[in-house]
């Protein structure tokens, strides 16, 4: 079996083709013979009957005496009572048997001699004078000839038919496997070279085209992998120039200031802050890059969300003290519905958004969050009575590291907030982005739009996956 695995597609089907007409038509060709001989023998018997009708005849009318000498060719005997042969053209070889045959009783029999075999029909007639015995017989070297003929014309059409099949066969083959030959010769030439190209998938939905597809979607999904890595060293490569740049500078400057313990002391915490601000950069492009990456391998009930975001609230609350802000939520009636996204992530959502809205406000205002179900959909609004966002940046906003000018900057906010430019994790604008990937796995979306009474309002909608009847109380 091992080595026929290690045949080719195209050969391996026809083989197998090969094999089932074999068996396919030995099976066809044996019936038909024995239907031929089963015919010829029927036929055998039906003429030798009929040979010896006319005698059977005579002698039942008692007209034993006026029988007429058998015709040329035909193999017959008429025995009277007493056994003397009264009509004769039988061979000679058959003679010595006829005590035989007439006492065998058999209505028909297969004799065989030095010479020929013989297909001998006994029938006894009774007459007024007693028993006759009229005995026919035929020789079957004809019919046995006539079957060799049909055996030779069977065993020939077999071999024909059979190397016909498989070069249809073949033929059959090479046109179903052709789209693999063509999806090969494709992925060579994508190997080969870089290029936006696909697999080409056949007209016919079949087997062959789901594979093209399915492999169209592996390549798409490794081409969009292989772009975010080269999206993140371009990313890391651009961010960590300058901070690097700076933190070099600052080092040389350290080591000019040896003299003076206060100089120093400066350049190092300084130093130790661009640190701080690297590693939270590399940190959150690694994150970031995980999140893009991943499937949905797990689901939370939106009653965990509702947990969750009320921590993410004290966290909030924790983070904008010391400021005059008032951080607000309010959770409506939920169902027992869940959502692919972890209670962990889903925190990191939160935290993100009521994080940039903090930073944004200043020293002083309102960060609002609402959580509901809508349309078989967990709904996230987080608005803020902070000076809003440009026209011209809400659409780049989800973008790696895009920040908006000063106006939307913490820099007026609480001493000890992360977050600072809106839309940033750590001031590398990354926040928005993390959110809407992790938005984006859970097959959600993410929107932004200023507010008329002021402030900015992000609206994240989440797909539920489960309905289960089930009431969550709503928020003070």
């Amino acid at each position: 079996m091992r080595p026929f695995r290690q045949l080719s597609i195209r050969l391996r089907l026809t083989l197998g083709a090969l094999v089932i007409a074999g068996v396919f038509f030995a099976g066809t060709a044996f019936v038909v013979r024995l239907q031929v001989e089963h015919i010829l023998a029927n036929s055998t018997v039906m003429l030798l009957q009929s040979d010896a009708d006319p005698y059977v005849q005579a002698i039942a009318d008692n007209k034993g005496a006026a029988l007429e000498a058998p015709a040329q060719g035909q193999l017959l005997t008429v025995l009277n009572p007493a056994g003397v042969a009264v009509k004769s053209s039988l061979p000679p070889e058959l003679t010595p048997q006829l005590a035989d045959i007439v006492a065998a009783r058999a209505a028909t029999q297969s004799i065989t001699t030095p010479n020929a075999e013989y297909l001998v029909v006994s029938r006894a007639v009774k007459a007024n004078d007693g028993v006759w015995h009229v005995v026919t017989a035929r020789n079957e070297q004809a019919a046995e000839l006539s079957l060799a003929n049909l055996t030779t014309a069977l065993v020939v059409g077999l071999v024909i038919l059979t190397l016909l099949f498989a070069g249809g066969a073949w033929l059959l083959a090479s046109a179903a496997i052709a789209p693999v030959s063509s999806m090969r010769r494709t992925a060579v030439m994508l190997r080969e070279r870089t290029t936006t190209e696909l697999l080409p998938v056949g007209p016919a939905r079949d087997e062959l085209s789901a594979l093209a597809v399915t492999l169209n979607e592996l390549i798409i999904d490794l081409r969009a992998s292989a772009d975010r890595e080269k999206q993140l060293v371009s990313d890391a490569s651009h961010e960590l120039r300058t901070p690097l740049a700076i933190l070099q500078t600052q080092l040389e400057l350290a080591h000019l200031s040896a003299g003076d313990s206060t100089a120093l002391l400066a350049e190092i915490e300084s130093a130790e802050r661009h640190v701080k601000r690297l590693t939270v950069l590399a940190a959150s492009l690694l994150e970031l890059t995980r999140i893009e990456g991943m499937q949905p391998n797990e689901s939370s009930p939106v009653s965990q969300m509702a947990d969750e975001l009320v921590d993410a609230i004290d966290r909030a609350r924790m983070l904008s003290t010391g400021s005059a802000v008032l951080v607000d939520y309010e959770v409506a009636e939920l169902s027992g519905a869940s959502v692919a996204l972890s209670r962990h992530n889903f925190g990191r959502i939160v935290d993100n958004l009521l994080g940039n809205a903090i930073a944004a406000i200043g020293s002083s205002g309102t960060v609002r969050a609402e959580l509901r179900m809508l349309d078989s959909r967990l709904c996230l609004d987080i608005t803020d009575s902070g000076p809003g966002m440009s026209a011209a940046f809400i659409p780049l906003a989800f973008d790696r590291f895009s920040r908006e000018d000063q106006s939307r900057t913490g820099s007026a906010g609480p001493a000890n907030a992360v977050v600072g430019t809106r839309g940033v994790k750590g001031n590398a604008g990354l926040g928005l982005s993390i959110v809407w990937a992790l938005v984006s796995s859970a097959g959600g979306t993410v929107t932004l739009a200023n507010r008329s009474s002021g402030g900015l309002r992000v609206a994240a909608s989440i797909p539920t996956i489960v309905s289960v009847a089930r009431t969550e109380r709503a928020a003070p």
